[in-house]
C-alpha cells in the first residue's frame, strides 16, 4: 500500500535536497544574462507555460486547477519568490539561514494568531531560531550588516509561515496538480510584480537574443527540475506524516548551506556554522516537539 511504503519519504528527501541546490542554476541564469528579477520570474513563468495545457485539460474535465486557493497560493509563492531573489542579493548561506528562521515566525503566529499554547519545545525552538538569526546577522558586534537580500529572506520565512497556517486551514480536496499549478500561477504574478520594486539590480527584461539563447535551458530547468521537485514535495506532503515531512524538508537547508560553503566562493566561517546548527536544530525541535505533544488517536 502506498501510504506504508518508503517511496514517498524517499521522494520528499530527494526533492528537498535537490531544492537546496537550486541556487546553482539560478545564479547560472543570472550570469547567462538574466537580471535578478527576471531570472526569478522565469522560474515561475516557464513552468506555468509548460503546465498550462494540462491545466486547461483539467478544467475541461471539471477538475480543480488550484486557482481558487488563492490565499495560500499567494503567500507561499510570494515567499518562495522572495527567497529566490534573496539568493541573488545576499550570500547563499545567509539567505538559507534567515529563511529557515521559520520556526520562530511559525511559533509566534500560532501563539498570537491561533491562540495556541507556547510549549517548552516551541519556546526552545523560538529561542534557537532567534539566536541563530542574531549570530548570522552579527547583532551586537562590529560585524553587523543587513542588506536587501537579508530582508527578502526574512520576509520570505515570515510569509511562508503565514502560508503554511492558511494551508492547514484549507480544504483537503486539492490534487497534487492543482497545488502545483497554483504555486507557479501565483508565483508568476508575484515575481512579475517584484520586478517593479525600485531596486536597480532587479534589472530589465532580456532582449530577444538572450531569450532565444536561454529559453531551451529554462524549459529544461522547468521540466527536468522545478516541476518534478515541487511535485515530489506536494506528493510527499500527502503520504508522509507531518513530523517526518518536517524533518525531510530540513534537507534543503543542509544541502543548500553545505553546497554554498563548498562552491559559492562566499565567506563561511564560525558565525555561519553556528547559525546553521542553531536554525536547523530549531527546525528539528519544532517538528519533534509538536509531534511528541500531539494528541494520540
Amino acid at each position: 500500500m502506498l501510504r506504508r511504503s518508503p517511496y514517498p519519504e524517499l521522494i520528499v528527501a530527494v526533492a528537498s535536497s535537490a531544492w537546496g541546490l537550486f541556487w546553482i542554476p539560478l545564479r547560472a541564469f543570472e550570469r547567462g544574462g538574466l537580471d535578478a528579477g527576471w531570472a526569478v520570474l522565469s522560474q515561475f513563468l516557464v513552468p506555468l507555460l509548460v503546465l498550462l495545457p494540462f491545466a486547461i485539460w483539467q478544467r475541461v474535465k471539471g477538475n480543480p486547477t488550484g486557482i481558487a486557493q488563492w490565499r495560500s497560493g499567494v503567500f507561499v509563492s510570494l515567499a518562495v519568490g522572495l527567497y529566490l531573489e534573496s539568493l541573488l542579493f545576499t550570500d547563499v548561506a545567509r539567505a538559507l539561514i534567515l529563511f529557515y528562521t521559520m520556526p520562530a515566525w511559525g511559533t509566534l503566529l500560532d501563539v498570537v494568531v491561533l491562540k495556541r499554547q507556547l510549549t517548552k519545545w516551541r519556546a526552545l525552538a523560538l529561542t534557537l531560531s532567534l539566536l541563530g538569526l542574531a549570530i548570522i546577522l552579527g547583532v551586537g558586534s562590529e560585524l553587523f550588516h543587513f542588506n536587501i537580500g537579508d530582508l527578502m529572506a526574512l520576509l520570505a520565512g515570515l510569509l511562508f509561515s503565514i502560508g503554511a497556517v492558511i494551508v492547514r486551514q484549507s480544504p483537503e480536496d486539492e490534487t497534487v496538480f492543482s497545488q502545483l499549478f497554483a504555486f507557479f500561477f501565483y508565483g508568476a504574478i508575484a515575481t512579475f510584480l517584484l520586478t517593479y520594486l525600485p531596486i536597480e539590480a532587479m534589472g530589465t527584461p532580456p532582449n530577444q537574443d538572450e531569450l532565444v539563447t536561454l529559453l531551451p535551458w529554462l524549459v529544461i530547468s522547468a521540466a527536468g527540475f522545478l516541476i518534478p521537485v515541487m511535485t515530489g514535495i506536494y506528493f510527499g506532503s500527502r503520504y508522509v506524516d507531518p513530523g517526518r515531512l518536517g524533518i525531510f524538508l530540513q534537507f534543503e537547508a543542509l544541502f543548500g548551506i553545505g553546497s554554498a560553503a563548498l562552491w559559492a566562493g562566499e565567506p563561511f566561517g564560525l558565525p555561519q556554522l553556528l547559525g546553521t546548527v542553531l536554525v536547523v536544530a530549531a527546525g528539528l525541535i519544532e517538528v519533534l516537539g509538536v509531534r511528541g505533544t500531539a494528541p494520540s488517536n
